[in-house]
């Protein structure tokens, strides 16, 4: 007997190496394997995101103007189209958040209409806007009053 001996007890060996309790656990892991495999590559496991609202449609070419402003660090081209109050952001504070994103902006990024909500009475959108370097995605909330940028902010 060595010393290890009643640390680890010494197993018979039979003709099988499982016993009955192994193989159950072994045919409920493999059934759990083929249910998963099954849900990930059947078609429609997933559900496909609702086409975007028919305001949504028509936000989101405002949304990339704003963006590509904002990558390009236009100042005049952000502001634009905005309202005279959405235009008394000032050049200093569109710079200093053009200048943190911009970069990330240029390389590349997509935008995901998420829906909408309302705030003190105004109808506002909500996107994703994730990027192409895979770091960090922003949620970026939009108000549109009669074809006019009424506030967009990042988040």
């Amino acid at each position: 007997m060595s010393p290890y001996s009643r640390h680890f007890p010494q197993h018979q060996a039979s003709g099988s190496t499982c016993n009955s309790s192994s193989k159950t656990g072994f045919r409920m892991l493999s059934a759990g394997l083929l249910l998963l495999a099954a849900l990930v590559l059947m078609p429609g496991a997933y559900a496909a995101a609702p086409p975007p609202e028919p305001e949504a449609r028509a936000e989101q070419p405002v949304m990339h103007q704003l963006l590509d402003s904002m990558a390009k660090k236009d100042y005049k081209a952000f502001t634009k189209q905005g309202t005279e109050a959405f235009a008394q952001i000032t050049e200093a504070q569109f710079n200093e958040v053009a200048q943190s994103i911009g970069g990330r902006l240029e390389q590349g990024y997509t935008v995901h209409y998420l829906g909408r909500v309302t705030q003190q009475g105004l109808d506002i959108s909500v996107w994703k806007i994730s990027f192409s370097d895979k770091g960090d995605d922003l949620l970026a909330t939009l108000n549109v009053q009669d074809g006019k940028v009424g506030g967009f902010f990042l988040r």
